[in-house]
């Protein structure tokens, strides 16, 4: 069966041990957690796993440690999108090789090419004959792909789902318009109003905190319980807001950390949260009792 893009899906962070290593322990933890919680799935070596500062070799042993991990009980997506279509092509074989059920392509970030670069880019992609994600977060890559653009690359063979991370539901309804692809929720905060546009799910950062209690308020919203999912909006937004003044994963990988599930620990250029924005943090934990429901994970020997 091919793999369904609907529902929860979480952006997995990558834990590091003291020395910046991955810790494959906790790493392997995380992934079992996801098992035990129900997300449908997680994508790993995204902007959440801190995919700029992963060589190739780490994002193959990322990707290994999770489809093991997994064993098929939800979907492994690899992050392969690079602004180098032939190094894209090649993490895409890589991640195939490996064995992930698809991959989260952004649009090739920096060197802004034009929509037909991109479509060209897709195409490329494409070839390699494994489900692919759309992944349109103008806010990360500099370039927004257009309607028109994202309806056609919706053409293109194993082309899957979209993930749209652009805060305009005019835009959203002119994509639905033009294609039927399925479309995921790239911003925790507008989850809720995605799916009221029909989004079919969604790719999250606070799902790596509260796994069970954010696919429920997906399903909610699915089944249009419309009052039932907005209470579960209401009670987390503050933590996704106090999440939101640092650069993700700075702010998710300290609540983590204070759930004893990885450590506190980024690879530069990215560092720990300010005080500040710390301290706002471990308020929303302690009211939502989060540091107290889970045990810490031991870390591991790492490679």
């Amino acid at each position: 069966m091919g793999i369904s893009f609907e529902g929860s899906f979480v952006a997995l962070t990558t834990p590091f041990d003291t020395r910046g290593r991955i810790d494959v322990k906790a790493l392997q933890a995380l992934v079992h957690w996801h098992v035990e919680q129900g997300s449908d799935g997680i994508i790993c070596s995204g902007t959440t796993g801190e995919a700029s500062t992963l060589s190739d070799a780490d994002r193959k042993k990322v990707l290994e440690v999770c489809v093991n991990a997994a064993e098929k009980q939800i979907w492994v997506v690899a992050g392969t999108g690079t602004s180098d279509t032939k190094q894209t092509v090649r993490l895409t074989q890589m991640a195939q090789k490996v064995g992930a059920d698809g991959c989260l392509v952004v649009a090739p970030y920096y060197n802004k090419p034009s929509q037909k670069g991109c479509i060209l880019h897709y195409q490329a992609v494409s070839c390699v004959e494994l489900p692919f994600i759309v992944y349109n977060n103008p806010g990360r890559s500099v370039i927004q792909l257009q309607p028109e653009t994202i309806a056609e690359i919706a053409l293109l063979p194993f082309a899957s789902a979209l993930k749209e991370s652009t805060n305009d539901p005019t835009f959203l309804r002119k994509i639905r318009e033009l294609t039927s692809l399925p479309i995921l929720a790239g911003e925790d905060s507008l989850t809720l109003e995605m799916i009221k546009e029909g989004a079919s799910g969604a790719v999250s950062v606070i799902g790596n905190a509260i796994p069970r209690q954010w696919k429920r308020m997906i399903q909610a919203a699915r089944a249009g319980k419309w009052k039932l999912a907005k209470e579960y909006m209401n009670r987390y937004q503050p933590l996704i807001r106090a999440l939101g003044k640092e650069t993700n994963p700075v702010g998710i990988k300290a609540v983590l950390a204070k759930m004893g599930r990885c450590k506190l620990k980024l690879r530069l250029p990215l560092t720990n949260p300010e005080t500040a924005v710390q301290e706002e943090i471990n308020r929303e934990l302690i009211l939502l009792g989060l540091p107290m429901l889970y045990r810490p994970v031991a870390s591991s020997e790492s490679v």
